[in-house]
């Protein structure tokens, strides 16, 4: 473990070889009735492996900052909750190395959660449809087409994304509040980068749809066989490929695989592909995929796909772990940047900007529009889920796009730079 350590750049050293050392016999006992419990529910997204691999590569990106931030707040989570459980201050692990453990199981406590076998903890956290974001569709001529307005339940895993970043910007929420959506976060954000999370097809055997694949069957179940289906296949792509052996621990054996992945999709050819805070192109990205190499004239039902198809469905997934721990990374150090980041453009009201921008604003450009300068504010209430105009705005030498609403326009470009100098708005620019 400690040689795999000294490999990965983002991580301390470790003097202690040895998985968790208890106090004693009793706390020992206790410890593993709570880890043993944790794991005992099926996980029904990316696995457990594919869920702490991104969430290792999320680590990777972070900044010290951030990780201690994410760190406080998941170390604050509500007792009843069980998230920060697996964080032993009083064992001789490195700090390093436990805080990391902590941040991973994060990653899957979203799906320990729907363990009924712990009622309390069940009723009070478990959400089924806030995993999935499913577009309906179907297969016509090798295309992919969209069923707008499908009378079927879909899911909410991007109005999610988009509270889930909310409640973390917020000061106004609590601590523990933060924790649970921290956890959230990082599940549903590694969920909707599995291509059978984002949408559902209709067929002639799944007029209703066939829920992610879940209706697709390669091996039967049976009394005597667990089966598959193409869901279950995309689930547990990478620890079919490249199983845990003699029992590792998670550090021992996701972090070589995290290494493999960092070098071959690295973030330096990944950065222009993050979108961050667009959780609506994240889903149709996902969407794309699965007319292109998810539901392939390669695979059939009732057999197990093909070597080559296997190939093409291993690096995909791969490709897709590495995105989506960049950008949960990527947005966990602009949620928890030392200043917001409004006030790293200068404004001391965090999200208020002065632009020239068309005004009145309509989804269309309009002869009655022109360009106007105007007082705009680029944290809106309900992000993505109402339609808004959007402009660049460079944040951390990166520039991103912005949806945003017209607080006030001014008349002259005069009486735009007075308000802004009477209010402190730095971050002001007329052309």
């Amino acid at each position: 473990m400690i040689a795999a350590f000294r490999n990965f750049t983002f991580l301390f050293q470790s003097n202690n070889s040895g998985f968790l050392t208890m106090q004693n016999v009793l706390g020992k006992y206790i410890f593993l009735i709570l880890i043993f419990s944790a794991f005992s529910v099926t996980c029904p997204a990316w696995d457990e492996v594919g869920h702490k691999l991104t969430s290792i590569i999320a680590w990777e990106r972070m900044t010290p900052e951030a990780r201690e931030k994410a760190f406080m707040l998941l170390n604050s989570a509500p007792e009843d909750s069980d998230l920060n459980v697996h964080y032993n201050r009083f064992n001789s692990r490195s700090e390093a190395i436990k805080r990391l453990e902590l941040f991973m199981f994060a990653a899957t406590w979203s799906d320990v959660v729907r363990d009924r076998s712990f009622d309390v903890r069940n009723k009070n956290y478990n959400q089924g449809d806030w995993h999935y974001a499913d577009i309906f569709w179907k297969q016509e001529n090798g295309k992919a087409k969209i069923l707008e307005d499908f009378p079927e339940e879909s899911g909410k895993a991007i109005p999610k994304l988009y509270d889930f970043e909310k409640i973390l910007r917020d000061p106004s929420y609590k601590d523990d509040e933060k924790a649970i959506a921290i956890a959230w976060f990082l599940h549903v954000g590694g969920d909707i980068h599995n291509p059978v999370h984002n949408a559902s097809r209709i067929t002639e055997n799944s007029p209703k749809g066939d829920q992610g694949g879940n209706r697709f069957t390669f091996i039967p179940r049976t009394e005597t066989q667990r089966g598959l289906n193409l869901h279950g296949y995309w689930d547990s792509i990478i620890g079919r490929r490249k199983p845990r052996k003699n029992d590792a621990c998670d550090t021992d054996y996701l972090i070589p695989i995290a290494r493999k992945i960092i070098k071959k999709f690295p973030y330096s050819k990944m950065r222009s592909r993050l979108k961050l805070g667009d959780y609506k192109k994240w889903n149709m990205e996902g969407f794309k995929l699965l007319n292109e190499v998810v539901y392939t004239p390669e695979i059939s039902r009732n057999e197990m796909p093909s070597k080559k198809y296997r190939k093409r469905a291993d690096r995909t997934a791969r490709e897709q772990i590495a995105l989506a721990g960049y950008r949960l990374g990527e947005t966990l150090n602009r949620i928890f940047a030392e200043k917001p980041i409004g006030e790293s453009m200068g404004s001391p009201n965090n999200c208020l900007i002065i632009r020239k921008v068309l005004y009145p604003v309509s989804k269309r450009p309009t002869p009655d529009q022109e360009m106007r300068i105007a007082l705009i504010d680029i944290c809106p209430p309900n992000r993505g889920m109402v339609t808004r105009p959007t402009t660049p705005i460079t944040v951390f030498g990166e520039s991103a796009m912005f949806e945003y609403d017209v607080v006030r326009v001014f008349t002259t470009k005069k009486e735009a730079e007075e308000f802004a100098k009477k209010n402190k708005i730095k971050d002001s620019r007329y052309q």
